[in-house]
Formats: C-alpha cells, sequence, structure tokens
C-alpha cells in the first residue's frame, strides 16, 4: 500500500515539472523577450498558463447548427446551379430563334413560290405583302434578340 502511494506521489511530481515554464524579461534593448530560459544575470518574470477552458455545449455552434447551415448552403447551390441550367437552355433556344429568324428571312428575300406551313399542317401561298410583313418581323426580331 505505502509503494502504491509512493509511486502515485512520484508520478504526479514528475508531471508537474513537465509542465514547461515560460518567462517574461526585458533585454538590453527595452524590448520585451519571452522564453522557457531566461539568461543569466537579467530579471525576468515567470509568466503562469493560461488554464484551458472545459469544452462546453454552448461555445461556438452546435453539431445541429451546423447540420442545418450545411444543408442551407446545399439548398441555395441547389438553386443557383438549376438557375444555370436554365439559363444556358434559355441561351441555347434564344440561339435556335435567332438561326431560325435568319432562316426565315433568307428563304422570302430569296423569292420563288412563297409557301408557308401553318401550324395546324396546311400549306398557304404567301402574297407580296404578307411576304414583306413577315421579313420585316423577323428582321425585327433579329434586331432586338439577336446580335
Amino acid at each position: 500500500m505505502i509503494a502504491r502511494t509512493l509511486i502515485g506521489s512520484i508520478l504526479l511530481l514528475a508531471m508537474a515539472g513537465a509542465q514547461a515554464a515560460m518567462y517574461k524579461w526585458k533585454d538590453a534593448h527595452g524590448n520585451t523577450q519571452f522564453g522557457q530560459f531566461p539568461p543569466a544575470g537579467v530579471e525576468a518574470e515567470r509568466m503562469k498558463a493560461p488554464r484551458t477552458p472545459a469544452p462546453s455545449n454552448q461555445s461556438g455552434s452546435s453539431l445541429q447548427d451546423r447540420v442545418k447551415a450545411l444543408e442551407e448552403k446545399q439548398g441555395q447551390d441547389r438553386e443557383k446551379a438549376q438557375m444555370e441550367k436554365e439559363e444556358k437552355e434559355r441561351a441555347a433556344q434564344l440561339k435556335q430563334n435567332c438561326d431560325n429568324a435568319r432562316k426565315t428571312v433568307q428563304l422570302l428575300e430569296r423569292g420563288g413560290n412563297r409557301r408557308y406551313r401553318m401550324p395546324d399542317g396546311t400549306v398557304k401561298r404567301l402574297d407580296e405583302k404578307e411576304t414583306r410583313r413577315r421579313i420585316d418581323e423577323s428582321k425585327k426580331y433579329l434586331k432586338e434578340n439577336c446580335s
């Protein structure tokens, strides 16, 4: 029993001595210096190490808060990706519309047999006035929407 107490005491003393001491002193130029070993012949102040606070759930954000923040960020990232995808689709559709308008102008200005297929599938022959109106509409669309 005495041996155990003696061994425990020796271990406690060894652990206490294992903590490195920090010292603070002023050098010859008046600058404050810090170190574990002050130079000889200098008055040094031994500094106490600050206590580390015990971990608690109150400090910082809790795990649930961090998870919630991460989920919100992921949701924002998904929304951003969706918006970028929709913007690319709009740009592709605009490009296709511009190509169609250019093709329409080219075909109508070429002249010849001016047949036009209606949305219901029927074919209609365009007179000169209707041809000019469609050319003007296509050119206006190109000017407003296509570079």
